[in-house]
């Protein structure tokens, strides 16, 4: 009865494919979502990614595994990781044969992703006319020289690949920055890009999935240093709000739409900060690979079905 009712809505049931870099058990639970909704998906890596071509062929046949690529209908990348040179290959070869792909940003940027790339996330969040803090990107020299005029202290200094706050530090004063920039210019030479922000005085975070140019769920978390901002209640300081935000909030909820699209995701998760004192609101990241554990944990929210049934419109 509920397949006929999809089809109903949808029509044809799409065959959809979602591919990540790295091991499948980062797609795992869309396996029993899939069953469950009776959806025709394949979960890949990849590593399954291949072809073959001889002296005389003038095309050929890109496969996941034995399957033609050529055969899906969607193809929702959950994550590159460091497959770009795969990605941009299935990216290029989906678009050929007019295969829908999720996230959109792939198709116009042949996969030069903004997840991978966040110096142009941002710049895109700025040509929105969105709210970003004020950031200075440049080399590690350039930060250690105007940091302090352009932010004082202190400021934050993050790197462009940092995920789920690791790579993320906070300088207090010219020594702590003199030595920050010394311990990070071997990996600055390896490749890694850095930039500065400036420290928004916020003591929550809040995260809203973004699917389809809605937003799903969205929950709130302490930040890193809150407890640089709050004060101390009887000589301790008070535990940070842990929990759903439902209804998610009109404003955060059109801040996470509106910076999803100026990023060209269309799965995404928006990280906003909210200014103690002065409640504004800043857009942190635009994440085009997000976690949604803690989301599922906290809205009972079934995330990999929502999904499944924006990939099969």
């Amino acid at each position: 009865m509920f397949t006929k009712l999809l089809k109903k809505l949808f029509g044809r049931n799409k065959k959809i494919l979602i591919v990540v870099g790295g091991k499948l058990d980062k797609i795992e639970a869309f396996r029993e979502s899939a069953k469950k909704l009776e959806l025709d998906v394949t979960l890949a890596s990849f590593s399954d990614l291949k072809y073959t071509t001889d002296s005389d062929s003038s095309s050929l046949t890109l496969k996941i595994g034995d399957t033609d690529l050529a055969t899906f209908d969607v193809i929702y990348i959950r994550m590159v990781g460091k497959r770009v040179e795969d990605a941009a290959l299935l990216v290029d070869y989906a678009i050929q044969n007019s295969i829908r792909i999720v996230d959109r940003m792939y198709i116009n940027s042949r996969v030069f992703a903004l997840s991978l790339v966040k110096s142009l996330e941002m710049k895109k969040v700025v040509d929105a006319g969105l709210p970003l803090p004020k950031t200075l990107y440049g080399s590690l020299a350039t930060i250690q020289v105007i940091g302090e005029k352009t932010f004082g202290f202190p400021f934050i200094i993050k790197s462009t690949t940092g995920r789920r706050a690791r790579e993320v530090w906070i300088v207090e004063n010219k020594k702590e920055l003199d030595n920050r920039v010394k311990e990070l210019v071997p990996n600055e030479k390896s490749g890694t890009k850095y930039f500065a922000q400036e420290f928004i005085k916020a003591s929550q975070r809040i995260r809203v999935l973004v699917v389809g140019n809605k937003a799903l769920a969205a929950i709130t978390r302490p930040t890193k240093w809150r407890k640089r901002i709050i004060e101390k209640v009887n000589g301790e300081f008070p535990e940070g709000i842990k929990n759903a935000l439902s209804p998610i909030p009109t404003e955060y909820e059109s801040l996470a739409i509106r910076a999803a699209k100026s990023c060209e995701l269309d799965i995404c998760g928006v990280d906003i900060l909210v200014e103690d004192g002065t409640n504004k609101t800043f857009v942190i990241e635009a994440n085009a690979a997000p976690a949604w554990e803690l989301i599922k944990k906290d809205t009972n929210v079934i995330v990999e079905e929502e999904i499944l049934k924006f990939l099969n419109k």
